[in-house]
């Protein structure tokens, strides 16, 4: 291959790659999210809402949007948090007097300056994979009350409505992963056309 078919694969390639991330970040449709914890957050009149993404490589789950933190954030192992427990029973799960208690919360607390009080928590399904692909966290109510049905109801219904928008945030996490190697890849071909000067 000449230098100038080289050259214009490179930029082929390049080009590809541009559109794959920005493809990302306008599929994440994240103000919708943050709207929907805003919102959350005002109806169950707690002090947060946070809504999480499992990493199906890493089985880890990490923070789309939340209040008062940034994307990524927050990443809790999926074998130790409460966030994690819910995605792998599949089943709501409240936590009370977490101040009192060690766990994942206490380390998320430290980097994020946030005590947690209590906590509610519930699933988010798949539509087409059949398996859970993040969940819907809710933390400290304000009056101090614990969690009633209509509680669970409400953020139940919400994670019914943003199935379809957390399963393309869960399988775009691979999309990501390919295109980070295929930078990497471009890049090691831009390196060996200088070095070569082919």
């Amino acid at each position: 291959m000449n230098r100038d078919a080289v050259t214009q694969r490179l930029a082929e390639l390049k080009s590809k790659q541009a559109l794959i991330d920005k493809a990302w970040n306008k599929a994440g449709n994240k103000k919708l999210l943050e709207f929907f914890v805003e919102v959350i957050s005002k109806a169950l009149h707690v002090e947060r809402c946070s809504i999480f993404i499992l990493d199906p490589i890493d089985d880890n789950v990490w923070l789309h949007c939340g209040t008062g933190v940034k994307e990524k954030q927050i990443s809790v192992p999926k074998w130790s948090s409460m966030v994690g427990k819910v995605i792998t029973s599949g089943k709501y799960a409240t936590d009370y007097d977490m101040e009192d208690t060690v766990g994942t919360h206490d380390t998320v607390g430290m980097k994020t300056g946030f005590i947690t009080r209590d906590s509610l928590c519930v699933p988010v399904h798949g539509v087409t994979t059949k398996r859970i692909t993040g969940a819907i966290q809710v933390l400290n109510k304000k009056s101090g009350d614990s969690y009633d049905d209509d509680d669970v109801r409400i953020l139940q219904e919400l994670a019914l409505h943003l199935q379809m928008t957390v399963e393309n945030l869960f399988l775009r996490q691979e999309m990501i992963k390919i295109s980070n190697k295929m930078e990497k890849a471009i890049n090691i071909l831009e390196r060996k056309k200088v070095h070569t000067g082919t």
